[in-house]
């Protein structure tokens, strides 16, 4: 019983950040507001929303927004395992995104799109997209 107490401790860990990559295109920002689901196996949260209101893209440069802490989500989850991440948006105004993920205790976990963005809103591409 102590050694899988030690093991739970030592991989299970809080969300301590959460985060978007807009792309550069005109169009990638939204007036919604945005938050995020975050799972692993039965394991679920949803941060506070909005976690982001209305983010807005850089012209030039890709811009990643990152909202600290754990924004809501009390869970814990396996840091060495992938999570996966659902983006909630109020509008149908699509966010135009090139990544997006989370941090689980010290380990960032990552998706990316497979082409140059993937736009979502209230009811497109929404779904679970695996971040490792």
């Amino acid at each position: 019983m102590v050694e899988y107490d030690t093991r739970f401790l030592s991989v299970c860990k809080p969300v301590t950040g959460v985060y978007i990559t807009l792309h550069t295109s005109y169009y990638a920002g939204t007036t919604a507001d945005l938050w995020m689901g975050i799972r692993q196996g039965s394991i679920s949260c949803t941060t506070s929303r909005p976690t982001w209101d209305a983010p807005d893209e850089d012209d030039d440069y890709e811009k990643t927004i990152w909202k600290y802490g754990s924004q809501g989500c009390s869970s814990t989850f396996d840091e060495s395992k992938p999570i996966q991440v659902y983006l909630y948006s109020d509008s149908s105004n699509d966010v135009r995104v090139t990544r997006m993920g989370g941090k689980i205790g010290s380990k960032y976990k990552t998706w990316r799109t497979s082409g140059s963005y993937t736009s979502i809103d209230e009811d497109t591409n929404n779904k679970w997209y695996t971040a490792s």
